[in-house]
């Protein structure tokens, strides 16, 4: 069995948050094919009580 392989292209995304009772918000980079599976993983690894702001592609500038 030869099956192709669909070749899914991953973006790097800056995901914001909070973790109360701290104080200001965290950032993290995460690779994913779009936003929402962004904050998907981001939201699996962090605990209950994390706030998430969202998620921003990230631009490389040369």
């Amino acid at each position: 069995m030869n099956a192709k392989r669909a070749d899914i292209d991953m973006y790097t995304f800056v995901v914001t948050y909070e973790l109360p009772p701290m104080e200001g918000t965290l950032n993290v980079d995460i690779n994913a094919k779009d936003e929402h599976e962004a904050l998907y993983i981001v939201r699996n690894f962090l605990y209950r009580a994390a706030i998430v702001h969202g998620a921003k592609q990230k631009y490389y500038q040369i």
